[in-house]
Formats: structure tokens, C-alpha cells, sequence
């Protein structure tokens, strides 16, 4: 079930964001509620894992948090095409959009926190509250779904080129088909749902998750190195500003590819390729086949040069690499 992230929690938590102590009676006279108010909110933020100390002087924050403002999102977007979805807590972001229609192109939702958030090939997605970004958004394609195999690439090209224009300490890697590296460790992911519509059409639902604050959090039943950009920047940031900044760059690409197809995007992604030249296995579900990655081709595929010195190409499939 989706809840809204209500503006009383926004309220409390900019309050708390000096991290100073403030006691429940100075805020609730600040924002004209009830300490009963208050201390409903401190309790959520809790279970949510959030650190906040109480003690008999008042709340206070170990570090900033910094909350999803709807708002602040749009004031940074000023792209009227654009429509948005904050919530508190949702099952997944892609299920969500997957399940209401219809919605017009560009309809982004996120959230602070997802309880069955979810990967590639039915992995979950662990989503700690107020941490990361999970993000997704539906847009309708004329294309028929065979078209539709370079999408995942250029929505990582365009996630990487959002956080390049961030900071240059941020050198993102993209590994096929869909993870997005930082500091060489995982720091996010994609997950397209595509669903066949009548006169050719199709549905693509396109979702993104992004490490953004993480630097004390622990994960658990994570199966490989992570990382996030407050590892890489070593500050917490803005996730208002670094989720508009995504989307702005997700947005002018989507309008290239509708355009010109994956064929403009083939040269980031030669630049951003975490494989390239690297020993690597492809496991397709039906077999597991190991060689050199040598890029993509022109419709997106994994080209794999096998021991034989063919080469090899992959529409789909899980990639590791393999150490030397």
C-alpha cells in the first residue's frame, strides 16, 4: 500500500536538521501542532532506522536527513511535462506505475522508502528510508517491444552523465545491462518492465535505485561490494537536487532516442563500459558462457568473444567478472 509523505514530517524533520536538540514543546509551538504530533512522527522516523536521540531536553539527529520535497523536486525541474509522486512508503516503485493507468508520459514517482523494492531477474532491492533514490516513471512508446533493446543502456548513459555533471570526483561505470558503478563497487541499478499495447505500442515502465547517503549504514544480505556517493564526495547530499538533475538528463535523452534510436548513445557507452576487454561470464538462465567482453552493437547486445575468437551476441543475461 503507498502512503504520501505527509508535510508535518518534511516540517519536523528540517527542523531537526541542524542537529541541535529541540524539544517536542518548542516544535510543536513552531508548527502550530500537538507534542502528541510530534513524538507520532519521531516514532515513525525510528522504526524507519532512522538515529535520533531522545532524551528528557529533546530530539535530536545524529546527521542531516534529507527528505523528498515534491516541491523542491519541481522548482528545480521547471519542465511543465513533468508530473510527480512523493510517498512515504510504497511495495515497489515499478509496481506502482506497472498497476495505475493510464498515466501520461513522464509521470515520475519515488519514494523514501520500498518494502518489496526489486532487481533484475526477481532480486529484491533493499531500500533503507531516506538514504537513496528509487524512482520510476512510465512512458508509452510507438515502437514495437523488439525496438525497445538499447532503452536500459541509454537510461544508464543518461544516469551517468547526471552525476559526471554533479561533481568530477563521481566517475561512474555502467556494467551490462543495467548496474551502475561507483568507485568500482555497485552504487545502482535500472529495472524496465516492458508490456505489449495495442497497435504496436509499448509500455515501458522504467525504474532507477541510486546510493545516495550511505556512508553509516549497514547492509545486510548483500552479496557484493556497494558504494554510494556520500563514499565517493564524503558529504551528504542534496537528494532533491541529485534526483532533479537525473531526471533532467533522462528526459533530453529519452527525446534522442525516440529520435535516432541507441545509435548516438554507442560512443558514452564505450566510455562508461565497466567490461570492455575484461574476462567475463554471461549467464543466460539456459547456459553460462564465459569470454572477452567487446562492447555492444548497434541494437544494444553484448558482444562476447568466445575462446574460438567468434564473437558471440547476448540480448539478455547476467554478466560477472571473472578474476584474472
Amino acid at each position: 500500500m503507498a502512503h504520501l509523505l505527509p508535510t508535518t514530517t518534511l516540517h519536523i524533520v528540517d527542523i531537526l536538521n541542524d542537529c541541535k536538540v529541540h524539544t517536542g514543546t518548542d516544535i510543536a509551538e513552531t508548527l502550530g501542532i500537538s507534542r502528541t504530533a510530534v513524538w507520532k512522527v519521531i516514532q515513525r522516523l525510528k522504526k524507519y532506522n532512522i538515529a535520533i536521540q531522545s532524551q528528557h531536553q529533546g530530539y535530536q539527529l545524529n546527521f542531516p536527513l534529507f527528505l523528498l520535497e515534491k516541491e523542491k523536486i519541481e522548482n528545480f525541474l521547471k519542465d511543465s511535462r513533468i508530473t510527480l509522486e512523493v510517498f512515504e512508503s510504497i511495495s515497489s516503485t515499478n509496481d506502482y506505475l506497472r498497476n495505475k493507468s493510464p498515466l501520461k508520459n513522464l509521470h515520475f514517482c519515488l519514494a523514501e522508502y520500498q518494502t518489496k523494492g526489486r532487481g533484475r531477474l526477481g532480486r529484491s532491492w533493499i531500500s533503507p528510508f531516506g538514504r537513496s533514490i528509487y524512482c520510476s516513471f512510465s512512458y508509452i512508446f510507438n515502437k514495437d517491444m523488439s525496438e525497445m533493446s538499447g532503452l536500459s543502456l541509454m537510461i544508464g548513459i543518461a544516469v551517468a552523465n547526471a552525476l559526471e555533471s554533479l561533481s568530477p570526483e563521481i566517475k561512474p561505470l555502467l556494467k551490462w545491462p543495467n548496474d551502475i558503478y561507483v568507485q568500482h563497487k555497485k552504487g545502482g541499478g535500472i529495472l524496465i518492465d516492458l508490456i505489449a499495447e495495442a497497435h504496436g505500442n509499448c509500455k515501458a515502465i522504467i525504474g532507477f535505485g541510486l546510493n545516495i547517503n550511505m556512508q553509516d549504514v549497514t547492509l545486510e544480505g548483500i552479496d557484493q561490494p556497494w558504494s554510494s556517493l556520500e563514499h565517493t564526495l564524503h558529504i551528504k547530499m542534496d537528494r532533491n537536487f541529485v534526483v532533479a538533475r537525473i531526471i533532467q538528463y533522462i528526459v533530453k535523452s529519452l527525446d534522442v532516442f525516440l529520435d535516432q534510436g541507441l545509435a548516438p548513445f554507442l560512443s558514452e557507452w564505450s566510455r562508461y563500459d565497466l567490461l570492455k576487454d575484461q574476462k567475463i561470464s554471461i549467464n543466460t538462465q539456459q547456459s553460462v558462457i564465459s569470454g572477452t567482453a567487446k562492447g555492444i552493437d548497434d541494437k544494444g547486445f553484448l558482444r562476447l568473444e568466445l575462446p574460438s575468437k567468434d564473437i558471440e551476441k547476448f540480448s539478455y543475461g547476467d554478466t560477472i567478472l571473472l578474476k584474472h
